[in-house]
């Protein structure tokens, strides 16, 4: 079976897919990554194949551009509002355009057996009706995204005319859906699989394999926030850790620490780290409202708090407070008390261990593929 996954650009898009894809791999299976532009190495890097979906246009360029025509800036952008919403679908509307011509010149030429498209990509759906197979789509939120892209229409009618469509392609044929099924908020009807969130591989430094001599907290931003806006915003946070009993890790990625000053005794900073690897030997983690950071951080069983900035960071946090898991904070308004407060919730740390073991009940991405298969014929 040959498998062609569309995913938008940006780790937050193409990451989730990648456990899947590797299942099918394992599987005896051809898969095959459409993705925009630079994103392609994300792909290359787990190991997998990939194709630029969009090598005359830079959908990066596009999303920003069309930010900045209304005075935002993506950092800052928020979709947690009607106006944002219908705002978000212009937006992945037109990048999914601009990925349309060559996922169809290539689908038509590679010939797939089923297409797995991510939720905000236009292009998958698309395709895999005029080749007449299978569209399936994967989630990538802790909530859902079908809000938006149910909206894309009136922005890529003209591709739909172009390549014979009357309209909108047909609904998926199924969705994989990686939420942990108590914060869902919205029922999407699909295959329930578990999410392994991919994190990138790495050497794990000594200090990782070893068991902290006292509670530990990861610190991150994730991949995306960083590069817009640094991480000065976690000055706070930082001085209010010296004053605490446990044991702080920046993860920032290419982000230098130097925006934070003088670091206490008890912060390690550092730059790539493998998340899942990291969760795996921490009590809590401190971090913005990513979907693939949360759902590592669900998997692993942690309490949080969340720091939200921007997209869908306030809807998630919503979501993790509701279920109990997390506490949320501006980072400034962050000190020692909250921290402490952090470490010592029961009632956060059995929410958080009951979110684990609904996800780990959840069936593997290895589970999913014969279901695939036979969705392929």
């Amino acid at each position: 079976m040959r498998v062609l996954v569309t995913t938008s650009h940006g780790a937050g898009h193409v990451f989730p897919p990648i456990a899947l894809a590797h299942a099918l791999r394992a599987a005896g299976h051809d898969v095959l990554f459409a993705v925009p532009g630079a994103s392609c190495a994300h792909v290359a890097r787990a190991g997998l194949h990939a194709f630029d979906s969009s090598p005359t246009a830079d959908t990066e360029e596009i999303f920003g551009r069309l930010l900045a025509e209304r005075g935002m800036t993506f950092d800052r952008f928020r979709t947690d509002s009607p106006e944002a919403v219908t705002l978000a679908a212009e937006l992945f509307a037109r990048t999914s355009e601009a990925t349309v011509e060559r996922t169809v010149e290539v689908a038509t030429a590679w010939r797939p057996d089923l297409v797995l498209y991510t939720e905000l990509q236009g292009a998958g759906p698309l395709v895999a009706a005029l080749l007449g197979v299978p569209a399936v789509e994967h989630t990538i939120s802790c909530h859902h995204f079908r809000q938006i892209s149910s909206r894309f229409g009136p922005w890529l009618a003209a591709v739909y005319r172009q390549y014979g469509l009357d309209g909108p392609p047909p609904p998926p044929a199924a969705t994989i859906d990686t939420r942990p099924p108590s914060i869902a908020t919205y029922d999407l009807g699909g295959w329930p699989m578990r999410a392994l969130p991919y994190t990138t591989g790495a050497m794990l430094p000594p200090w990782l394999l070893e068991r902290p001599a006292r509670p530990r907290v990861a610190v991150t931003l994730g991949t995306l926030r960083p590069q817009l806006s640094g991480v000065g915003e976690l000055r706070t946070v930082v001085r209010a850790a010296g004053a605490v009993d446990a044991e702080f890790v920046l993860a920032l990625g290419d982000a230098g620490p130097a925006e934070l000053g003088p670091l206490p005794a008890n912060v390690r900073a550092e730059g790539w780290l493998p998340l899942t690897a990291l969760l795996a030997t921490c009590t809590a983690m401190i971090h913005h409202g990513g979907n693939g950071t949360t759902l590592a951080g669900l998997g692993a069983g942690v309490r949080h708090l969340v720091l939200p900035g921007g997209a869908d960071d306030y809807e998630v946090a919503r979501i993790l407070r509701a279920r109990g898991v997390a506490m949320v904070s501006s980072p400034e308004a962050v000190d020692a008390d909250l921290l402490r407060h952090l470490l010592t919730d029961d009632a956060l740390l059995a929410a958080a261990a009951e979110v684990r073991d609904e996800t780990a009940a959840l069936p593997s991405p290895a589970a999913i593929v014969p279901r695939l298969e036979k969705l392929a014929g």
